[in-house]
């Protein structure tokens, strides 16, 4: 060969054999390495969430594209592993999370997640702060209200508010089934937040703005239930008043004379009185117990 003497060349030939053997070796110390070291228990794990930078941080990291910014957060944060977080880990996230909505409102993703992970982790107020902001930011989305409301009335034991929020958010439902959900589950926290017969008059308002057919009639009954039970409950009073006690059923309403006969609930449920002798649906009793 030009330029190579024979014995140089046997040479080179022969240092490649060792040269795989090295590195075989290599491979399979790394390999031996590491099983080893991942059957070791780990000790001073660290957090999922160890530090957050400052917004404007975050934006000059993405070449000061704020979307590209909320997105890499939004990536830090669905990648995280819940099963293994504190308490300081949910704070983190909360505050980073919130970093996302000032970045990007409408980002998707992020309220998914603070609606599914923050309450319960302590961190409502970032939950609620993220949620609000996307609803704001996406007024074809009925899904930001729907959390929103839901956190108003688990979390917050507030049904009025929380059936607000979902009667703001059927509005921008656009499938009928959707809408007609919605507004269900209002009608229900109604009944729960408001005076009976302050609820009574919201149901029907909505049964007569709704469209005509089947839900609108099931609206208007679910208002007339609500009208009788308060009717029952100002015969109650009225018993009270001028016998000095309440009455201990609904039978006695009728043998004083003040009601013909115990109202037929539309639904099905009926009425009576709870331990307190005041008027609620049948089914509230055990729920009260």
């Amino acid at each position: 060969m030009r330029g190579v003497s024979f014995p140089e060349q046997r040479l080179r030939v022969g240092r490649w054999p060792a040269a795989s053997i090295v590195l075989v070796l290599a491979i399979a110390i790394f390999s031996l390495a590491t099983d080893r070291l991942g059957r070791r228990p780990r000790i001073g794990m660290t957090p999922e969430f160890s530090v957050r930078l400052p917004v404007p941080a975050q934006v000059l990291m993405s070449v000061g594209d704020r979307h590209l910014a909320a997105n890499l957060g939004g990536f830090r944060v669905l990648v995280a592993e819940t099963a293994r977080m504190r308490a300081e880990d949910y704070a983190i996230q909360a505050r980073l999370q919130k970093d996302i909505s000032r970045l990007n409102p409408a980002h998707e993703d992020n309220y998914y997640i603070a609606a599914a992970i923050l309450p319960w982790g302590g961190q409502l107020e970032a939950a609620q702060y993220v949620l609000k902001r996307a609803a704001d930011a996406r007024p074809f989305d009925y899904q930001p209200l729907f959390y929103y409301g839901f956190h108003l009335y688990h979390f917050f034991r507030n049904p009025a508010a929380g059936a607000e929020a979902l009667l703001a958010g059927a509005s921008r439902a656009r499938d009928p089934q959707d809408q007609w959900a919605l507004q269900n589950v209002a009608a229900i926290w109604i009944e729960r937040g408001y005076l009976v017969g302050e609820a009574a008059g919201r149901v029907q308002a909505m049964a007569n703005s709704a469209p005509p057919g089947s839900f609108r009639k099931y609206l208007a009954i679910r208002a007339t239930r609500l009208r009788e039970l308060d009717r029952l409950g100002k015969l109650a009073a009225t018993y009270e008043q001028t016998y000095g006690r309440k009455p201990s059923s609904l039978e006695e309403l009728i043998q004083v004379g003040l009601i013909e006969r115990i109202p037929v609930d539309p639904l099905g449920v009926g009425f009576a009185l709870d331990a307190s002798g005041e008027p609620v649906f049948r089914d509230a009793l055990g729920k009260r117990r």
